[in-house]
């Protein structure tokens, strides 16, 4: 069984990979009425969050690290408050960045680890009215590609997990909603990758939902 702590697990994807019984589960919350000693609460972009993290992270004996906590924001750039850009890159961007540095030098202490990052598909394929969500998700994807390399002979893998619109609320305005993909099903998905991790090296998945 691995110790997994997920960012993110108010709702959609996180919420769904909080649910499996194979693995000891630790969750992250920004808010929350459900004290666990299984969870975290606190605000990513909380300057102070990141020492809670740090305490957290060795007390739990943390092997696998899953970023999945995220916003997302459609709208043309020159209407976007200066506020949602900050926030989007806080968010998508800086935030895991500096979580991703406080994991990474628990990981080389212990000589191992895995750290998925939730992406998306406009981290690879720029839409029009997501020019700040997409910047943010592009630079997601720039960070762990180089820190791939950088972490190479370190037992410490990364590995970068790029699907398409999933059914959570931040999709409901949808007109396509009931054929956007289950977040169950991807769940499913990344508990494969994590339990092959001994066999297969995956650096990087593109999930797209087939067309009938």
């Amino acid at each position: 069984m691995k110790n997994i702590l997920i960012t993110g697990c108010s709702s959609g994807l996180g919420n769904s990979l909080s649910h499996n019984k194979r693995h000891n589960i630790f969750t992250h919350y920004r808010t929350s009425d459900k004290l666990s000693s299984n969870s975290i609460i606190g605000d990513l972009n909380d300057i102070n969050f990141l020492n809670t993290f740090d305490s957290f992270i060795k007390e739990k004996n943390i092997n696998v690290f899953i970023n999945n906590a995220g916003v997302y924001h459609s709208e043309c750039l020159t209407n976007t408050s200066d506020q949602t850009v900050i926030d989007l890159i806080n968010t998508n961007l800086i935030s895991p960045i500096l979580l991703t540095k406080r994991i990474c030098s628990y990981f080389k202490e212990r000589g191992e680890g895995t750290i998925i990052n939730i992406n998306s598909l406009a981290g690879k394929n720029p839409s029009s009215n997501e020019a700040v969500y997409c910047a943010s998700k592009f630079g997601l994807s720039g960070f762990s590609k180089s820190l791939q390399i950088e972490l190479i002979g370190s037992g410490i893998e990364i590995v970068d997990l790029y699907p398409g619109a999933m059914k959570t609320r931040m999709t409901k305005h949808r007109p396509n909603y009931e054929n956007l993909m289950d977040p169950d099903h991807i769940s499913d998905l990344i508990y494969d990758i994590i339990e092959n991790s001994k066999t297969y090296y995956l650096n990087e998945i593109v999930i797209r939902r087939k067309v009938k």
